[in-house]
């Protein structure tokens, strides 16, 4: 048997068996490969085109998602540190409410005695912190109030409403205002005991 030792020799017996022969594919490959580079950079210009055209597709996305994000944080951020400022067309809106820790006794000026539990309602600015802190000055407050009255007037149901508006009065002040508004909106009596000696 005699065997193809020339090069084309090989190549011919590779084609039949399906097989590219070592030397021919260097050699083929080489002379084609210029070729498609060629048609490859083409089409890669294309590619890279296609790709501009996807990353301009891409990029309006990109900066939409970032301006989004950046009025999000900017909405957060403003809720955080730019407090709302209320005036006198925007009500504040109710907060908690805090009740004294224990009942205002006073000793009337007509030798009557009088046993009253309050409570305040804190606006949305209001601090129960601050009531807290304050408490003693608070309570001071309200025994001094409630004490320059008599037994007749903190009967009377206008006696009553005149005390809570000088009580609202008087905690308003120890309170303050925070962000345009009072802190303290009202003054309950949740216990209204009048002993006459």
């Amino acid at each position: 048997m005699a065997t193809a030792t020339t090069p084309a020799a090989q190549a011919a017996a590779s084609r039949l068996a399906g097989i590219r022969p070592p030397t021919a594919a260097a050699a083929t490959p080489a002379a084609e490969e210029p070729e498609p580079a060629g048609k490859g950079k083409g089409k890669g210009k294309k590619g890279d085109k296609g790709g501009e055209e996807g990353g301009k597709k891409k990029k309006p996305v990109k900066p939409i998602a970032l301006a989004v994000l950046v009025l999000l944080v900017g909405y957060v951020a403003k809720g955080k540190i730019m407090k709302p400022h209320y005036g006198p067309h925007n009500p504040v809106p109710a907060g908690v409410i805090y009740d004294f820790p224990e009942s205002v006794t006073v000793n009337l000026p007509d030798g009557s005695l009088a046993q009253i539990a309050i409570s305040l309602q804190l606006t949305k600015v209001g601090s129960v912190k601050t009531a807290t802190k304050d408490n003693s000055e608070l309570m001071g407050n309200a025994v001094q109030i409630i004490g320059a009255d008599s037994y007749q007037t903190l009967l009377s149901p206008a006696g009553r409403i005149a005390l809570q508006r000088a009580l609202l009065r008087s905690f308003q002040q120890v309170f303050g205002q925070s962000e345009g508004a009072q802190e303290v909106s009202a003054v309950y009596f949740t216990s209204y005991v009048l002993q006459q000696q």
